[in-house]
């Protein structure tokens, strides 16, 4: 025991380094895994909490023919409306109930027809009954709440003071509401209220029995309105609107808090299950039907989580790979200080095992201190269970390494036949090569194959424990170029050293002389590795944060974007505003189409249709990263006939490269017109909105649409004697609205205003995406992998320049007896140690910057960016600094040197050499 501390005490750096590089892979690995699965959690929930429309849980059902009785008293709709809530509660599956709130009821009729004096153009009006546990709380301001039918057979209702303000009436009068069969349903207004909560979530069943809403097309608004049913009124209403006028809604609102990504899977395929088979909820027939997006949006982001977790475990895997190289630098390090004491306790007797064995204790204590102290600071930094298996592995290295070198050292020491014959020595020395290329070849051969198979299966795929051969394939490939790049290394310091011959002075012949004899396979493999990861590392967090500014330009298309639910040609208008405000560079309004027929052309089924002015939009385009459009000139020159011709002709397009010299026909309406492709499609946003691919574009002048269209409606009814369309009748008014420039988003939402558009602003979208927490917490990820990799590099070059540190020392003293000065010796050491560093560093970052193109896209690193396709590698100029840090960390290194042998004298030099 005091044996084996000695020799910790004199060795004990090395052995801090392997702690230390323990610590720190087994705290990263252990406190990622938990961080992730909290960030996915958080992505579930933000997910299903911003859905729009909510992802409730919803039941509707109709009464069915034959089941109603306007002489039924509240008894009738408590049996049939809120017994049936409570017994859907009582029913729910134990999975759903602590997801689920409680459920909410609304038993509304269909869409009534509603004219009064104040609203003579009419509305639509729904007769609603609501209940959450209870009928909505509420002060009857005028009149009484609504109750069976009187002798007028009228159905009874009540109106808050909004709705009564807006149709002119107040407690005590009839109005008359038309059903879709144009028949009429009498209705008696019994009184006006005023809600007491008006956020209670009973109202939100119905939202326009308190204010009414307007609805279609701003030239023709629609004024939509709800009145208020009782229980005991309810009989009357279904009775008036037999058979299925109205429909009974039972909504169950998610509570997203109770929601996590462990169990989302179990969640979709139970309400897969009750989508399937609504009886199961002992719902009121006839033909219930549950629906809910809960399980498509548990689905979309269990598949973002996958993608995400897959992603962070390449580079988790990247990391631990360079760690174990670091910690076999360590063990070889810590070898070569104990040589003489290894040579001298084998030549005294001791076993290989026996030698072993001591090592393996020391290591084991180091290695366990080292793990303890990693899991315990992961656990600090991210409470929650521990992945084993990475703490395993680089356990189960961090131990064997140092016994294997310890045994591998004692074992060279000893005393060696070598034979006399020629021919035999030769056939060693074939031998050692074969072996020695048979081990390189067979890692290139699976770092290809890894590589290959992440490249066509992607990483997303990587779901077991047999994949993590893919996960790996970056440090593999790292590793098999670093011994391609070593084979390089002796030719390089050969040629160098002929051209040192030539010099005057012995300092570099010494520099590259002691470079071509101390440079090592193992650290410089370990030190391209660490080194291409590190940049790797840089290069995708370069590439992610370049995409997400493209894929924000791929969503929006501008700086800004106002859209409307249906065409509105005021948004020319808003358009030409927005163009004078201060801080716009450009606007244009348009028509984006999402999905339009497409005939005529052989596997394009659906485009998108882009309906423009040309001119203005390509003044826009020239102001964005999309460049400037010549083919909007084109086509803006193609159209000026068919705008001003009054008979149907073809209309010009841009179309895919690939549809040019077709001929496409496109629906439009109800009308269909032949394409004219003039040109290709522009660089144009690749995305919609929402995220998803726009998919085959048609770009079409939109004046040019509107007189086409025109053409042959008109056309057509003049053949077939029917109605032609009327002048000014719409045809291609705008739903979109672009804008350009620094102050596009405050000039959209001040002129968006009164239109009611939904404005969505690129730095808007640009901030959301990059705060999302997959992506956010990916990221961070990415820059803890490359400052720990860029700590191992530093790790392996002091490790490096310790190993050759004596027999360094050894010959500066020798070159200084000889005359050499002490600056001069720096020199030389500095010569020394540099080329092979920076040959690693330089090969790591050309390797690197090679891995991050190559596997960007099984990476699927769209999903962080938020682009459609592939984002294009962008390597920032901080991924180059491992190169310039390595560098810094050789001169400090001989810098230590220099200070350790200034006290030293020549004549003990001569004394002792």
């Amino acid at each position: 025991m005091t044996t084996g501390w000695r020799a910790a005490r004199a060795d004990l750096w090395p052995l801090l380094v392997t702690m230390l590089v323990v610590a720190l892979t087994v705290g990263i690995t252990v406190a990622v895994p938990t961080r992730l699965g909290e960030r996915a959690d958080t992505a579930v929930r933000t997910a299903v909490a911003l859905a729009d429309p909510p992802a409730d849980l919803v039941v509707t059902s109709t009464y069915g023919p034959g089941n109603s009785d306007a002489t039924a008293d509240a008894t009738d709709t408590t049996s049939s409306v809120d017994d049936a809530a409570r017994a859907m509660v009582a029913a729910m599956p134990r999975s759903l109930r602590p997801v689920l709130g409680p459920p909410t009821a609304a038993a509304s009729s269909t869409e009534l027809g509603i004219s009064t004096a104040r609203l003579p153009a009419g509305g639509v009006l729904w007769m609603t009954y609501l209940w959450a546990g209870h009928e909505p709380a509420v002060r009857w301001v005028s009149g009484a709440a609504p109750g069976r039918p009187g002798d007028d057979g009228a159905v009874q209702l009540g109106l808050s003071e909004a709705v009564a303000q807006s149709l002119g009436v107040s407690a005590g009068d009839a109005v008359q509401t038309i059903k879709p069969d144009r028949s009429v349903v009498p209705v008696l207004v019994t009184g006006v209220f005023e809600a007491l909560d008006p956020h209670d979530p009973v109202w939100a069943a119905r939202p326009e029995v308190l204010r009414p809403t307007v609805g279609g097309p701003s030239t023709a608004p629609t004024t939509l309105v709800a009145g208020l049913l009782s229980a005991a009124s309810l009989p009357a209403a279904r009775a008036a609107l037999e058979a299925d006028g109205v429909t009974r809604t039972f909504r169950f609102p998610v509570d997203a808090q109770a929601l996590d990504h462990e169990h989302s899977a179990a969640l979709v395929r139970q309400l897969a299950a009750l989508e399937a088979s609504p009886d199961v909820l002992h719902a009121p027939g006839p033909a219930p039907r549950v629906t809910t997006q809960l399980d498509a949006l548990l689905t979309q982001a269990g598949e973002r989580v996958a993608a995400t977790w897959s992603q962070a475990t390449v580079l988790l895997a990247g990391l631990a790979g360079g760690a174990l190289l670091v910690l076999l630098v360590a063990a070889d390090l810590l070898a070569r200080r104990r040589s003489e004491a290894l040579r001298t306790v084998r030549a005294r007797g001791a076993t290989l095992a026996g030698i072993a064995g001591r090592a393996a204790a020391e290591s084991a204590v180091v290695v366990g201190l080292g793990a303890a102290v990693g899991v315990m600071v992961g656990l600090l930094a991210a409470p929650g269970p521990v992945t084993w298996v990475w703490v395993g592995l680089v356990a189960v290295v961090g131990v064997l390494a140092p016994p294997s070198f310890a045994a591998w050292t004692a074992a060279r020491s000893e005393a060696r036949r070598v034979s006399t014959d020629r021919h035999q020595r030769r056939l060693a020395r074939r031998v050692r090569t074969v072996r020695r290329a048979a081990f390189e070849i067979a890692l290139l051969v699976l770092a290809v194959a890894a590589l290959a198979a992440l490249r066509r299966r992607g990483a997303v795929s990587a779901s077991g424990p047999a994949d993590l051969v893919l996960a790996a394939a970056p440090v593999l490939v790292a590793a098999a170029g670093a011994l391609v790049l070593w084979r390089a290394v002796p030719p390089l310091l050969g040629g160098v050293l002929r051209v040192a011959r030539g010099s005057r002075r012995a300092g570099p012949l010494l520099a590259v002389a002691r470079a071509r004899s101390t440079s090592a396979a193992l650290p410089f493999v370990a030190l391209v590795v660490v080194a291409s990861l590190a940049v790797l590392c840089g290069a995708l967090a370069g590439t992610a944060r370049a995409g997400q500014s493209a894929g924000s330009w791929d969503a929006v298309g501008a700086d800004a974007l106002v859209r409307t639910t249906t065409p509105d040609p005021s948004l020319q208008v808003l358009a030409k505003t927005v163009a004078g405000a201060d801080g716009v560079e450009a606007a244009a309004a348009g028509r984006v189409q999402a999905r339009s027929q497409l005939f005529g052309v052989p596997g394009v089924d659906e485009v998108r249709v882009l309906a423009v002015d040309p001119a203005t939009y390509e003044t826009l385009l020239s102001r964005t990263p999309f460049g400037a459009a010549p083919e909007l000139a084109v086509l803006s020159d193609a159209s000026q006939a068919a705008t001003t011709g009054a008979a149907p002709g073809r209309l010009p397009a841009l179309v895919a490269a690939d549809l040019l010299g077709s001929r496409p026909s496109l629906r439009w309406g109800d009308v269909t017109i032949d394409l004219d492709p003039v040109g290709t499609v522009p660089a144009l946003p690749a995305a919609t909105p929402d995220g998803a691919p726009a998919g085959a574009t048609v770009v079409v002048d939109r004046a040019a649409l509107a007189a086409v269209v025109t053409a042959v409606a008109t056309e057509r009814a003049r053949r077939t004697g029917g109605t032609p369309p009327r002048a000014g009748q719409a045809v291609a008014d705008p739903n979109t609205v672009w804008v350009v420039g620094p102050g596009a988003a405050a000039a959209a939402r001040t002129a968006s205003a009164e239109s009611g558009g939904l404005v969505l602003a690129r730095t808007q979208w640009l901030a959301d995406h990059r705060s999302d927490p997959l992506v956010s917490g990916l990221l961070m990820l990415v820059a803890l992998v490359a400052a720990a990799c860029a700590g191992l590099a530093v790790l392996v070059v002091v490790l490096d320049a310790a190993a050759s540190a004596p027999g360094r020392g050894r010959s500066l003293a020798t070159a200084r007896v000889l005359g050499l000065r002490r600056h001069d010796a720096a020199r030389v050491a500095v010569g020394e140690l540099v080329p092979p560093t920076l040959v690693a560093a330089l090969g790591g970052t050309v390797l690197g910057v090679v891995l991050a193109g190559a596997i960007v896209a099984p990476l699927a690193l769209r999903l962080v960016t938020g682009q459609s396709g592939n984002p294009a590698v962008a390597v920032p100029w901080w991924a180059l600094m491992p190169a310039v840090l390595l560098a810094a960390t050789v001169l400090v290194v001989v810098a230590v040197e220099s200070t350790s042998r200034r006290r030293e004298s020549l004549g003990q030099v001569l004394r002792v050499r």
